[in-house]
């Protein structure tokens, strides 16, 4: 199979992926599919590999047969799933060796489900079908745990909370349209899916819609090919809320963007609610035509920020919580300080070392923690590399070695190359303060006045700050 070819097949399989979050919350999608690939895709059967027994087993026992429905679905042909575990394949003894046996997992196909239902079926599953809000029952199934309740609220996110609060109490009165931005993982979602749940429990016959950007975009395509745009139109205007996420991937496609202008138009004039997110804000998103983004600014518009260390062990701590997972407070604090930037990386990291605590009959401890490093800081250096890098760029700035910077000798120099140390180590890692404090056998007050030390001299001393920011360089890999 050629390289073009398997291109093709892993932008479909991603698109089945996504079509998964209408079904799935997204930590589950993630935790489970982020790292599966497509291996080849002969004689209509398709091959996925996933990297662990853990992940292949999950997925063969529980998700293998929605695998099978949704690139049937997609493709508009029945197919096969074989899903292999490539972490063993990898390990496959060359010729003439005899070849390890692959584990692989086979479904029937099925036929296709059609885009839109028959005319027989009522109008309520018609609004019901392929990418928008799920069944009720699904809904609580799949997304009920997504409450404002469980939501933990820090600096970082309580106005993007409070509004999306003040949405569900009074929809389409103040905050229309409500658009929520931010990088992924930070709990835009989990918002959306607050608001929907809180609708649902004052009216349960209240139309909502929620759909991804990119698969708002497929489901377009999808009524232009069968000439059933009459249905999409009347399916996204009859809804009483409207929440797409990542509106992003609606910028420069000019059908999908013309289309949604005149939904948004239509829902706005019949004062029904929208809320929309995205990683960045209206005005930052390349390529979206300037009147959708003035359109985007009418209403309020949130920003939701990393969590800081405070909020990062809040969320860790009630995440284990809801799976009756006891985290010890050194593990807790190793996940804090390594996933800065990312709400999901956290609850994935807590559900994979529980999942390993239980399949392995291990004591969850930093040695468990540490032997799954890779997986639960794939999204940046490890803490360490850092904190090695700076005492490496103080040493060398001040000639002072690292014994002597966390020791208790208090000589000018070492006092100096000490403050500028906790300073740069306070500014680049985000570890805390008392964290610190425990590196350099120091209290909670030392670690700020040492702080205050370096801004201080800073703000009178130039070639000191020539110095700072030199090494804040040579750090981050920019020198």
């Amino acid at each position: 199979m050629s390289q073009a070819y398997l291109d093709d097949m892993s932008a479909i399989w991603d698109m089945v992926r996504n079509s998964f979050h209408s079904t799935l919350s997204s930590e589950t999608v993630n935790l489970w599919f982020a790292d599966v690939t497509v291996v080849s895709f002969e004689n209509d059967t398709i091959t996925l590999s996933t990297p662990s027994d853990l992940k292949w087993h999950v997925i063969c026992t529980h998700h293998l047969e929605n695998i099978q429905k949704g690139f049937c679905n997609l493709l508009g042909f029945p197919v096969k799933v074989n899903v292999i575990n490539g972490a063993k394949a990898q390990h496959t003894p060359a010729s003439p060796a005899p070849a390890e046996p692959q584990p692989e997992r086979e479904v029937t196909p099925v036929a296709p489900t059609p885009l839109f239902p028959s005319s027989a079926i009522s109008q309520q599953e018609d609004a019901q079908r392929d990418l928008s809000l799920p069944t009720q029952d699904k809904q609580e199934d799949n997304t009920a745990e997504y409450t404002f309740d469980n939501f933990v609220i820090g600096a970082s996110n309580k106005f993007a909370h409070a509004a999306c609060y003040a949405v569900a109490e009074s929809p389409a009165k103040n905050y229309n349209p409500l658009f929520i931005h931010g990088a992924s993982g930070l709990g835009k979602t989990h918002l959306m899916y607050a608001v929907i749940n809180e609708l649902k429990r004052k009216n349960p016959a209240i139309n909502i819609i929620y759909i991804q950007g990119d698969a708002f975009t497929n489901e377009l395509v999808n009524s232009i090919r069968c000439n059933e745009q009459h249905k999409f139109r009347e399916k996204y205007r009859k809804c009483d809320v409207l929440l797409i996420d990542d509106i992003q991937f609606i910028a420069g496609k000019e059908s999908t963007q013309e289309e949604f202008f005149h939904t948004f138009n239509a829902l706005h004039q019949e004062k029904k609610q929208i809320i929309l997110t995205s990683d960045r804000p209206p005005r930052e998103i390349k390529t979206l035509e300037n009147r959708l983004k003035t359109r985007f600014e009418w209403g309020l518009i949130a920003d939701i920020q990393p969590p800081d260390f405070e909020l990062r062990i809040a969320i860790i701590k009630k995440k284990a919580e809801q799976i009756h997972l006891n985290i010890p407070d050194d593990v807790m604090e190793f996940l804090a300080e390594n996933l800065r930037t990312s709400i999901r990386s956290i609850e994935g990291s807590i559900k994979t070392l529980s999942a390993l605590s239980m399949l392995t009959g291990k004591e969850l401890n930093m040695e468990l923690a540490n032997s799954c490093i890779a997986e639960l800081v794939g999204e940046g250096e490890p803490l360490q590399v850092t904190i090695d890098k700076i005492f490496d760029a103080v040493q060398e700035k001040f000639n002072v070695n690292r014994a002597d910077i966390e020791g208790t000798r208090r000589t000018k120099d070492i006092a100096i190359a000490r403050h500028v140390a906790i300073y740069l180590i306070r500014v680049l890692t985000d570890m805390s303060l008392p964290s610190i404090g425990k590196m350099f056998n120091r209290d909670h007050s030392t670690i700020m006045n040492s702080i205050d030390a370096v801004e201080k001299r800073m703000r009178s001393d130039s070639l000191f700050v020539m110095d700072v920011t030199e090494m804040k360089k040579v750090i981050s890999g920019q020198r």
